[in-house]
C-alpha cells in the first residue's frame, strides 16, 4: 500500500515542484501563496542558484507538470476502487483526460484560450495510459459494465 500512495502522490509533488520552481509568477498562484504568507518560502526555491542554473527542456517546465497531475489523479482513483472499472468509476476515470484532452483541442481551433501544443497533447494521452498499463497484469484491471 506503501508504493501505491508514492506512486499516486510523488507525481503531483513533483509536477507542483517544477511549477513552483520554473513558471512565471504572474500566475494566480502565486498571489494565493502571497495571501496566505507563502511568499518568502517559496521565493526561496525560486531564487536557488542550482535550481535556476539547470538546463531544464520546455516540455518538462510547461507540459510534464499537467500530465503528472493527470496521471496522479486516475491512479489514485484505479487504486481506491481497486483497478474495478464500472459504469460509475468509469466517468471520474475519462472526466480529468477528456477536460484536458478537449482543453488542448480547443486551444488548437480556437474556442478554449491558450496555445495548442502537441506534446501537451501527447503527454496528457500518454498520462491517460500508464495507470491502466502500470498493472502488473492488464487482467487484474476488472471491467464491468453490467
Amino acid at each position: 500500500m506503501t508504493r501505491k500512495i508514492i506512486i499516486g502522490t510523488l507525481p503531483v509533488i513533483v509536477g507542483g515542484l517544477i511549477y513552483l520552481t520554473y513558471r512565471t509568477d504572474t500566475l494566480i498562484m502565486f498571489d494565493w501563496f502571497n495571501k496566505i504568507g507563502l511568499s518568502d518560502t517559496i521565493d526561496v526555491l525560486r531564487s536557488n542558484q542550482h535550481l535556476q542554473n539547470l538546463t531544464i527542456p520546455n516540455w518538462i517546465k510547461f507540459s510534464l507538470p499537467d500530465a503528472l497531475w493527470l496521471f496522479s489523479f486516475n491512479y489514485v482513483l484505479l487504486t481506491l476502487w481497486n483497478f474495478n472499472v464500472n459504469q460509475q468509476s468509469a466517468f471520474w476515470l475519462f472526466l480529468a483526460p477528456t477536460i484536458g484532452l478537449f482543453s488542448e483541442i480547443g486551444q488548437l481551433i480556437g474556442i478554449v484560450p491558450g496555445t495548442f501544443d502537441i506534446v501537451d497533447l501527447v503527454l496528457l494521452l500518454i498520462a491517460t495510459l500508464i495507470p491502466f498499463l502500470s498493472v502488473n497484469n492488464l487482467k487484474s484491471i476488472k471491467i464491468n459494465f453490467v
